[in-house]
């Protein structure tokens, strides 16, 4: 079969449902150095949906605030910053994300729910790990893998030889989808970021989230660091089994670029940060109901 050509990749991008325009807004916003909580309160209560999207997710056992916030100028006040704008990702994320990918074996919900756990994971990890901003590991870990929204088709018309390929050659899933596809989910992810006008460190986590070593020298050590574990978070997601597709057993981490950030994985490490991040699934759970608009 012939390999897809970067137009057919352009016009399934250009074909993606409508995200919600305010929230986009919101998160550009975020971005600029002279936005401010009034601004910003303003702005979201243009939308009522995004509204009670923000105030369900406030009151969510996993921000656990010890009382009710009922307004959004509350909520803003209160959330600081990197909280709010990784809130505002969520929203986004969910309806990108929570719909069915069959050629990567995805139910509907699936690639939502496995999104979500790769970011609170990253972000426990980044809190871990001492990152200055642990908020943008979990937005990274939310949006690494929005590729496959776009690639699930070309995925699933050539799964066979993809499977072939990465048995018969050793090599990863994300590997074999460029030989056999002509692109990867991750080439694919960064031009739908750029579609959004994500900002370029979000850009660069979907980019290279699967293999960080090859990340351009020109990248911030910090910034290395926030895509290394998010890498590293992706990778336990899928040995934990949250929302795996049919790729989720061909992964390789990147102990090099892992060991480059100072991310020692060695002796019971990874024992030890499995079993926390186990701990977490019941709060991903809260988060995910939280956003379905379901009560406990």
């Amino acid at each position: 079969m012939p390999k897809v050509t970067l137009q057919e990749i352009i016009s399934k991008v250009d074909q993606l449902p409508q995200l919600p325009q305010v929230a986009l807004r919101v998160s550009r916003m975020m971005e600029e150095s002279n936005s401010n909580a009034e601004k910003l309160s303003d702005v979201i209560r243009l939308d009522p949906s995004f509204t009670s999207q923000v105030l369900r997710l406030c009151n969510s056992a996993a921000y656990g605030f010890s009382r009710r916030i009922s307004t959004v100028k509350e909520a803003v006040a209160i959330l600081g910053h990197s909280t709010l704008k990784s809130m505002v990702y969520t929203i986004i994320a969910k309806v990108a994300l929570d719909r069915p990918v069959p050629g990567y074996s995805l139910s509907e919900g699936d690639l939502w729910y496995n999104s979500l756990t790769c970011a609170v994971y990253a972000k426990h990890i980044g809190q871990k790990e001492r990152l200055p901003d642990p908020e943008l590991a979990f937005t990274g870990g939310l949006l690494r893998d929005i590729g496959k929204i776009v690639l699930g088709d070309f995925v699933g018309a050539n799964y066979a030889e993809i499977e072939a390929l990465t048995v018969k050659e050793k090599i990863d899933f994300l590997d074999a989808e460029e030989r056999v596809i002509g692109f990867n989910h991750s080439i694919v992810g960064t031009r739908v970021a750029e579609k959004w006008n994500l900002p370029p460190v979000l850009v660069n986590v979907i980019r290279h989230h699967h293999k960080p070593s090859k990340l351009p020298p020109t990248i911030p050590p910090v910034e290395s660091k926030m895509i290394s574990i998010v890498h590293l978070a992706d990778g336990l997601t899928r040995m934990i089994g949250q929302g795996a597709g049919n790729d989720g057993l061909m992964y390789c981490l990147d102990t090099d670029a892992l060991t480059r950030a100072g991310i020692n994985v060695q002796g019971d490490y990874l024992e030890r940060l499995l079993g926390e991040l186990v701990d977490l699934n019941p709060i991903i759970k809260d988060l995910a109901d939280s956003m379905s608009g379901k009560e406990d």
